[in-house]
Formats: structure tokens, C-alpha cells, sequence
């Protein structure tokens, strides 16, 4: 199953989530009926329980499950980073001095690179000593990666690896999405639970390590432990939902997690960490009960985990991750140094060799691990002043905006007038010291690093200030009065991923027979970037199977482009895949795809939320023609 069936089966998923919440808020606004109804019988001396009785209980009850769910709906409203603030996380700036949030910093923006992805920002528990980790987020362009304090100090390199792998399956795979949908619904399922562990502990003198403040107070304390035992209910059935909907694709992600990485021995080698290690993947904070669906692995287990565990057995993960090695090996191999048992491998399957079109759209959500070496050989040669540069807003912004400049002498000084003209002296001069070097990478360079600065301008820049900046980036790149092809990647990928546009992912408005008008224009745009003679240029628009006539070239605006891409973003998955597969007929066509033709492709894939991974020579050799 792809990537476009896989986003396609996470978005029906839904309707399984709200049919189980449903039935899980029935049963506990039964149970509450059960526990309360004979409560007031007792405290009224009266054997008759009222219909009004059993509505206010119900309702009552009804009432604080919403205020649950609304409580964290209210904060994801304001950004996925809310999520990792509910759990006491600290973002990981790019620039850290700490070794193993640097570590951490590298293996994200590999595996980024690696995918097509722009790089999630990272953040840290670091209160929580168990091995754990979790993605979040809306859309693949907006997820974050929030990885425990145990996970980055107890792991090595290989294994932070796999689990940072699993966790970017999750994203490719549309499973974020829906993670934050189940988060809501379960924080108001186990908010019973937690406002009864609050009252039992803060009423029986154990909510404060300070004994002054100390607060008795036992018919609070009992009332506590009486909404704790009803929120075990709700606990219950959360653990219910999220078995049903989330466990197997816990094996998806492992699979994927060892073909990103080409090491089942790292995802094995984790796992058995985890197992090994005193606090296990424990996540303490309450919060976490709601996301146990999230995690790399479960975050508490109970005597009925066996029943209802959000995640397979770690043992039954290592042996489908790597069925030729026993899972006691890694146990050992924790312990002490040992050779691997020497087991004969079963012959490979040679696939059946991918022509240039078919290789582009498989790749789409399918990162390997020849793209990940090239990504880690991108940043090992990444200049140390660039690198530098992206650590803060400000560098971020001098970089992307010193790919704008032009390099005609005559031409970037004009830009830099339009710059200082908006009062951006400042930056407009840091990024005129920047471009000479930027200039002086290789192509290959560029989109990989508008991916490592996106994270930084859409975390640490608000909204106003990343509508500045793409105000400065198109006053930059319309100086000259035109833009030009790679200047409208530049353009779209930016606005995509920090404009308005952004939070508009996910959604479904229109079936491909609707937009036959903006997929024309779309073919039409990749056939002229490849092609100046207009038999070719029509020859490639063709491939497109559009019944539409071509636009010519000189009837070609870039503005209508982008109002077509924003409308071809609200198709289903499923219908997503043809259009990039006609997309690639027609970059493709000539049988010679340059660096621009991918770059402009790679442009509308994110725009349609379809992150498709830098195309390297073990994908198809033709790609890197200029």
C-alpha cells in the first residue's frame, strides 16, 4: 500500500474514531448514572431516582468529557507546539551547544531532507527519563517531532535513527492528523481520571512537596477517588480506541522505519533498550494518557495491557522487524558485546526496474536509504557560517532571502534597493553577504535548505512577522518586474508552508472532474519549463492527458498557477496520485528531466501536501541534467 492509499485510509479512519467516541462517552455517562444515582438515593433518603435526576448526572457528565476535549482543541488551535507544552517539552533551538540535542538536530534533518519534508521542529521532555518519542501535527509540512530526555541520552546514533524514522512514517503516512483528531477526543475520556488524581492528591496532602502548604481535606479526597474510579473507565475505553484504530500501524512504521534505514538492527536495538532500561518508555506526565497512541511505545502499562495495548509486544516488533536474529541477541548485545549469530539470508527480489516517471510519484512519502546518506553527505559539507546562519530567524531569513538575489551585478542591486526601501537595511546587507557563498553551492543545495530554515521562520517568527517576510521575499523577487522559474519554487514552497495557505491542508472540496480548467494550466507550466520548441512543448503537454488546449506560453501567469495549485490541494488523496502521475508523464516526456523540470515538480507535490524526496542518482541518473 503507497503513500496516497495509506493518507487515504488514515482520512477514513475518522469516522471509526467518532462511531468508538461515541459508544465510549454511552458507557461512561452509564457508569456515572450507576455511581451517582444510588449516592443521592442515600444522601435524600429516597428510593425514587427521578428522569431529571438521571439527566443532570448525564449531562454533568457530558459536560466535563467536552471540557476535556475542548481544553486541548484550544490549545492545538494555537499550534502544534501546544501539544509538546502540555507535556512540559522545551523546543531544541537549531544552534544548540548540547551534544545530544545536536545529534537530535542532525538525524531530523536528515531524515527530512530524506523525504521531501521541510524539518519539524524539535522538542524535548526533559523531565522524562523513559525512552519514548512522538510526531504531531495537521499536515506533513506542519508536524513536529517531541523526543523524552531518556530517548536522546540513552540511545546511540543508529537507534535515535530508527525511532526518528518510525516516527517520520507517521507523518508521511497521514497518521499525524489523525493522532491530533484521537488526542482531543481522548483528553476529554480521561479528563475524569485526571481531575480525580488531582483531588485525591492535592486534598490528601500529597500535591506539594512542601509541607506548609499542605492541604487535608478527606471527603474532597474521597469525592477524588470516586471521579478517579470513574475516570478509570474512561481510561478503559480510551485504551479500547486506540488499540482498535492505532496498533497495526505501529507495524507499518516499523517496516518503514527499516526501509528508510536499511537497519532493522537500530529499530530492534531500541526497543530492546526500552525493555532493558529502569523507567521503560514511562511517560509520568498525565496528560500523556491521551497520547499513548502517539508514542514510540507505550507510556504506562497496566495488569490489562495484554488486552488492550496501544502497541504490539516489543519482542513480536523485533521479530517482524528482523525475523533472522532472535530477539534475545539485542538483549545480550545491550549487556555486553557479542557478533550477531550468523543466519543465512534468503535470496534478494530484484524489482523490476522503475522508469523515470513511475520512480518519481513511488517516491513521494517513501524516503530511503540512499536518500538519507545523501542528505547526511548534504549537511556534512554544509558550510559551518551557513549552518550558523540558519540557527535563528534572522540568519534564516538572510538565507532564503540571498537565494532570491540575483546575480547579475545590475540586477541584485536593485533588489537590495527594494529591500532597504521596506527599512530592512540590516537584512538586506547580511543577505548580500550570504549570496556570494549560496551562489556558490551546488544546485542540489537549495531545497534542502529552504527544508532546515522553514522550521525556524514558521516556529520563531509569528504570524505578522512571517507575513513580512514573504512580503520582503516577493518584493525581492519581483524587483526586476518578472519572476522566473526557480523563483517560483522558491515562492511556492515558502507560501505553503508559512502563508495562510498552511492551514488549509487536509481539506477535501473537489473531485479531479471539477478542476479539468487548473489541471490544464498546471501541464501547461511544466511543459514550457522543459521545452522552448513549441512541437516538443506540445508533445509533453500531451502526456498530461488533458482534453483541455495548452496555454501558451506568453498567456502563462505564474498568479493563475498558484490559484490552481491552492485549488488541486483540496482533492482526496486517492486523486491526488493521477495528477502527480501525469505531472511526471509531462516532465518526463522527452525522456530527460533537468534540475529545474524536478525542482518545479517537487514545488506542486507540496503544494498538493504530497512531499516527494531530492532526486539522486540511484533514483534516476537523467534528474540531475541541469
Amino acid at each position: 500500500m503507497g503513500f496516497f492509499e495509506q493518507q487515504d485510509r488514515a482520512r477514513r479512519a475518522t469516522v471509526r474514531l467518532a462511531v468508538l467516541y461515541t459508544l465510549a462517552v454511552a458507557v461512561i455517562v452509564a457508569f456515572a448514572n450507576l455511581a451517582v444515582v444510588p449516592v443521592w438515593q442515600f444522601c435524600c433518603m429516597d428510593t425514587r431516582a427521578t428522569p431529571t435526576v438521571y439527566l443532570a448526572v448525564s449531562l454533568v457528565t457530558i459536560l466535563v468529557i467536552s471540557l476535556g476535549s475542548v481544553e486541548i482543541a484550544a490549545r492545538l488551535s494555537i499550534g502544534e507546539n501546544e501539544l509538546a507544552m502540555l507535556l512540559a517539552g522545551k523546543r531544541v533551538p537549531r544552534g544548540s551547544g548540547i551534544d545530544a540535542e545536536r545529534k537530535l538536530i542532525n538525524v531530523v534533518d536528515e531524515m527530512a531532507i530524506a523525504s521531501g519534508l521541510s524539518a519539524p521542529p524539535v522538542y524535548v521532555l526533559s523531565r522524562e527519563g523513559g525512552i519514548n518519542a512522538f510526531a504531531a501535527g495537521r499536515s506533513p509540512n506542519q508536524a513536529i517531532i517531541v523526543v523524552t530526555r531518556g530517548a536522546i541520552e540513552q540511545l546511540s546514533r543508529d537507534e535515535l535513527q530508527a525511532v526518528i524514522a518510525h516516527e517520520f512514517s507517521h507523518i508521511l503516512n497521514g497518521d499525524i492528523a489523525l493522532h491530533l483528531r484521537a488526542a482531543c477526543v481522548l483528553q476529554g475520556i480521561v479528563f475524569l481520571s485526571g481531575i480525580g488524581r488531582f483531588m485525591m492528591l492535592f486534598y490528601s496532602g500529597y500535591g506539594t512537596e512542601d509541607e506548609e502548604r499542605r492541604f487535608f481535606h478527606p471527603p474532597l479526597a474521597l469525592i477524588g477517588a470516586g471521579l478517579f474510579g470513574l475516570g478509570w473507565i474512561g481510561l478503559l475505553c480510551a485504551r479500547v480506541i486506540q488499540a482498535a484504530i492505532f496498533r497495526e500501524r505501529e507495524f507499518l512504521a516499523d517496516a518503514c522505519a527499516v526501509q528508510y534505514t536499511r537497519n532493522a538492527d537500530a529499530l530492534c536495538g531500541a526497543l530492546a533498550r526500552i525493555e532493558l532500561h529502569g523507567q521503560g518508555s514511562r511517560v509520568l506526565n498525565w496528560h500523556a494518557d491521551a497520547m499513548a497512541h502517539m508514542m514510540f511505545a507505550p507510556n504506562v502499562r497496566h495488569w490489562w495491557s495484554g488486552l488492550f495495548a496501544t502497541h504490539p509486544e516489543a519482542e513480536v516488533r523485533m521479530q517482524r522487524a528482523n525475523p533472522h536474529v532472535p530477539p534475545a541477541f539485542f538483549y545480550e548485545k545491550r549487556v555486553q558485546k557479542a557478533k550477531p549469530p550468523e543466519v543465512k539470508q534468503p535470496k534478494t527480489i530484484v524489482p523490476k526496474k522503475l522508469t523515470a516517471v513511475a520512480a518519481l510519484v513511488a517516491s513521494i512519502g517513501e524516503p530511503t536509504a540512499d536518500t538519507l546518506e545523501y542528505a547526511a553527505s548534504l549537511l556534512a559539507y554544509l558550510p559551518t557560517s551557513v549552518r550558523e546562519a540558519l540557527a535563528g530567524p534572522a540568519g534564516a531569513q538572510a538565507v532564503m532571502l540571498g537565494y532570491a538575489l540575483d546575480e547579475d551585478p545590475a540586477g541584485r542591486e536593485q533588489q537590495l534597493r527594494a529591500l532597504a526601501a521596506l527599512g530592512e537595511e540590516a537584512l538586506a546587507r547580511r543577505a548580500g553577504e550570504l549570496a556570494p557563498l549560496l551562489r556558490s553551492l551546488d544546485r542540489a543545495y537549495r531545497l534542502p535548505l529552504v527544508a532546515l530554515a522553514l522550521p525556524v521562520l514558521r516556529k520563531d517568527l509569528d504570524e505578522p512577522a512571517r507575513r513580512k517576510f514573504l512580503a520582503l521575499m516577493r518584493a525581492a523577487l519581483q524587483a526586476d518586474g518578472r519572476i522566473k522559474l526557480d523563483e517560483f519554487v522558491l515562492d511556492t514552497i515558502l507560501d505553503w508552508n508559512l502563508g495562510p495557505k498552511a492551514k488549509r491542508a487536509g481539506r477535501v472540496s473537489f473531485s479531479a472532474k471539477d478542476l479539468r480548467g487548473e489541471l490544464a494550466l498546471t501541464y501547461s507550466l511544466l511543459a514550457h519549463a522543459g521545452h522552448s520548441d513549441p512541437s516538443e512543448v506540445q508533445k509533453s503537454y500531451a502526456k498530461g492527458g488533458s482534453s483541455l488546449p495548452l496555454t501558451p506560453r506568453e498567456a502563462l501567469q505564474l498568479g493563475k498557477v498558484s490559484e490552481a495549485l491552492e485549488r488541486l490541494s483540496q482533492l482526496a488523496p486517492l486523486e491526488k496520485e493521477p495528477v502527480l502521475k501525469a505531472c511526471g508523464e509531462v516532465v518526463a516526456a522527452d525522456g530527460n528531466v533537468k534540475l529545474i523540470e524536478h525542482e518545479l515538480l517537487r514545488a506542486v507535490a507540496s503544494a498538493l501536501d504530497c512531499p516527494m524526496p531530492p532526486a539522486i542518482g540511484g533514483l534516476d541518473p537523467r534528474l540531475l541534467a541541469k
